[in-house]
């Protein structure tokens, strides 16, 4: 409401997973589909993505004060946002399209090194408030 021009966006989220207060796997989605709504959005809460060079805070280093987008270490310095489930009406047939995709590989290390398993996750973590 603040920013002269902007267009209003809305994003689901919840947080699956937490590590000490520095990190959060939280599942997101968009409502509405504004360019780069996602990134835009956690970085105005304070807790921008791992690896978000644009949204990420002025210094990409994390000094410990719970900003910056890298989490330092062994954790990837790659974007850290991944589209787990897509579903859409295909356009032709309209029946559903359902896709599943992989953690990326940089992703996928970093979730071994913060202990988490994709099967920790529900399918659809947003189930109980549709």
């Amino acid at each position: 409401d603040q920013t002269p021009g902007a267009k209003r966006a809305h994003t689901l989220y919840a947080t699956l997973y937490r590590v000490a207060g520095r990190a959060a796997w939280v599942a997101m989605e968009p409502i509405t589909g504004r360019t780069h709504q996602l990134r835009a959005h956690m970085a105005e809460i304070g807790h921008p993505i791992i690896g978000d060079g644009k949204y990420g805070g002025s210094g990409q280093d994390n000094p410990g004060d719970g900003w910056g987008a890298q989490l330092g270490g062994v954790i990837s310095k790659k974007l850290h946002l991944h589209a787990r489930t897509m579903a859409f009406e295909h356009p032709v047939t309209r029946k559903p399209v359902v896709i599943h995709a992989p953690l990326p590989q940089h992703m996928a290390q970093s979730w071994e090194v913060l202990g988490w398993e994709d099967s920790f996750a529900r399918e659809d973590p947003f189930e109980d408030i549709r």
